[in-house]
């Protein structure tokens, strides 16, 4: 009999992966829309956001 855990660990570890970028970027695009709507640097927000998740999003909501 073989231990599968190694093997649940690892997808649970790509969903999680998987969930968290696509929550980056809907954040990033949100974060982006946002900028260009104000005449902020869009590209550089988003790309804080996608890189540091809420706390880009948090310092643009501080800086806008």
């Amino acid at each position: 009999m073989t231990d599968d855990r190694p093997r649940r660990l690892a997808r649970r570890l790509r969903r999680l992966a998987g969930l968290t970028l696509v929550v980056h970027a809907v954040l990033a695009a949100l974060v982006y829309r946002d900028a260009a709507d104000r005449d902020v640097s869009g590209t550089r927000w988003a790309a804080l956001t996608m890189l540091g998740g809420l706390l880009g999003v948090v310092g643009y909501l501080r800086r806008r």
